[in-house]
């Protein structure tokens, strides 16, 4: 696919200059890039949030109909609206050692108590280029109904205190097409689910 996009005529960017301003849990760098902007020499100064790659699974039952989210409260979302809320599909950040999908098949049994059977890999996407380093591992994964339950809930040692929440699909794509109960990733997970299966929708 990429061979069918026009060539790039973006001018050249060079980075002039990096130091971190902040090393915590994610680190903050301030850039200063060397480039042109409408012809002109300028030197563009950009903040730079780092925190590692993450990865999300949209987990679902293929025969009773239905997906397991998780809802929790956070930070940034709370902050911003005051209640904070989020209805999510399940994903976290890829540790050391890891890659995309043992990270989600470890999130799903911290989180909600899920086993993943299939899994199903989407892509590896920028999560928001502008500002953030981090690309997301994103994955469907239909749940193992053979394996127990765990009671979920995350890790209290990660201060995680986690809501797991199964409804149907259909229910799900209500609340896709409302525009507003489900984050970004979550959102996009459902339309892929949808265009792959439309007829666990019904």
């Amino acid at each position: 696919m990429a061979d069918q996009l026009a060539d790039n005529h973006l001018p050249p960017v060079s980075i002039k200059e990096r130091r971190t301003v902040y090393d915590g849990w994610l680190t903050l760098e301030v850039a200063v890039l060397e480039t042109t902007v409408h012809g002109e020499p300028r030197l563009v100064r950009r903040e730079v949030h780092d925190h590692g790659d993450g990865a999300a699974v949209l987990i679902y039952d293929p025969i009773r109909r239905t997906a397991v989210l998780v809802r929790q409260v956070r930070a940034a979302a709370l902050l911003a609206d005051g209640h904070g809320i989020t209805l999510e599909a399940i994903a976290g950040i890829v540790d050391d050692g890891e890659n995309g999908e043992t990270a989600v098949r470890r999130e799903a049994w911290e989180e909600a108590g899920c086993v993943i059977g299939k899994l199903e890999f989407l892509g590896h996407p920028y999560s928001c280029p502008g500002s953030v380093t981090e690309r997301v591992w994103l994955y469907l994964g239909e749940i193992d109904p053979t394996a127990p339950r765990g009671k979920g809930g995350g890790l209290a040692e990660e201060n995680e205190e986690i809501e797991v929440v199964e409804l149907s699909l259909s229910a799900l794509a209500e609340l896709a097409d409302g525009g507003e109960a489900l984050d970004l990733k979550t959102r996009l997970l459902v339309e892929a689910l949808r265009r792959r299966q439309p007829e666990l929708f019904a």
